[in-house]
C-alpha cells in the first residue's frame, strides 16, 4: 500500500509539472515579441506587394525624382514586376504611401526579389544597391536616411537572374546598427565608428519613416535596368 501511495504521489507531481510547463510555454509565446523570441512556432513571410493586381504600364504609388528614370509595372518573364530603368543623370525611385511608418512593427525582416541588368557593352557589373528608408517629403529632401548595404556574398550581379534579399527590421543597440548575413544598415551622414547618437537617430528613423527608396544608378553605364518583386514581411526570424 505504501508503494502504491508513493507511486500515486509521483504520478500527480509529474502531471502537475507537465501542466506547469505547458502553461509556462503558452505564457512565453504570448508575452514575447516575435522579433525578440529565440523560438517561434512558424517562420512565414507575409506577402506585402507582388504587383499582380496592378495595371501594366502604371507605376502605382511609386515615383521618380529624375526625368531620366522610368518606373512602371512590367509583365516580366513569370509575373508582374516593378520595372525601373535609368538614362543620363542620377535617378531615384521611391514610395511614400504604401510601406508602414513603423517598419519594426511590420515584421522582423523585409524580403524581396530583385534582378539587375547593367546595360551597355559590359554587362557584368555587380551592384550593392539595396533599399533606403528616409524621413521627409522625398529622399533628396530627407531629414534622415539609412541604407541597407549588401555584403559581397549577397551582391546583385548583372544578368545573373533573380536575387533574393532579406533586410533586418530591428532596433539598433549599443553602437551597432542591425545586420544579417545579407548586409548591414548604415546611417547616411553618421559617424564611423557608429556612435550612440547614430543608434538613437537610426531607431527614431526606422520607427517613423516617410517612405522607402531605391537608387536606379549603379556602375558607370547610363542604361541600368532593375526589376523588383515579392515584397513580404517576415514574421519570425531565427
Amino acid at each position: 500500500m505504501k508503494n502504491a501511495s508513493v507511486q500515486s504521489s509521483v504520478n500527480l507531481l509529474t502531471q502537475k509539472t507537465s501542466i506547469f510547463v505547458v502553461l509556462l510555454t503558452i505564457f512565453y509565446l504570448i508575452s514575447c515579441k516575435k522579433e525578440a523570441c529565440p523560438y517561434c512556432p512558424e517562420e512565414t513571410c507575409k506577402l506585402f506587394e507582388n504587383f499582380e493586381d496592378d495595371t501594366i504600364n502604371s507605376s502605382g504609388n511609386w515615383l521618380t525624382l529624375s526625368a531620366f528614370a522610368s518606373i512602371q509595372i512590367s509583365p516580366g518573364t513569370m509575373s508582374k514586376t516593378l520595372y525601373l530603368s535609368d538614362a543620363s543623370g542620377g535617378s531615384w525611385a521611391y514610395n511614400a504611401l504604401d510601406f508602414p511608418t513603423d517598419m519594426t512593427g511590420a515584421g522582423c525582416a523585409l524580403e524581396y526579389d530583385v534582378e539587375f541588368n547593367a546595360g551597355g557593352i559590359a554587362n557584368n557589373d555587380t551592384s550593392y544597391n539595396s533599399i533606403h528608408i528616409y524621413q521627409g517629403p522625398n529622399p533628396l529632401s530627407a531629414t534622415a536616411r539609412a541604407v541597407f548595404v549588401l555584403n559581397a556574398s549577397s551582391a546583385i550581379v548583372s544578368g545573373a537572374g533573380v536575387t533574393h534579399i532579406s533586410v533586418p527590421l530591428s532596433l539598433a543597440s549599443g553602437t551597432t546598427l542591425p545586420s544579417n548575413s545579407f548586409g548591414s544598415w548604415q546611417l547616411i551622414g553618421g559617424s564611423s565608428p557608429t556612435t550612440t547618437t547614430d543608434v538613437a537617430n537610426f531607431n527614431a528613423l526606422i520607427q517613423n519613416i516617410g517612405g522607402v527608396t531605391f537608387i536606379v544608378d549603379s556602375g558607370g553605364t547610363i542604361a541600368e535596368q532593375w526589376w523588383l518583386d515579392n515584397f513580404c514581411f517576415k514574421q519570425c526570424c531565427p
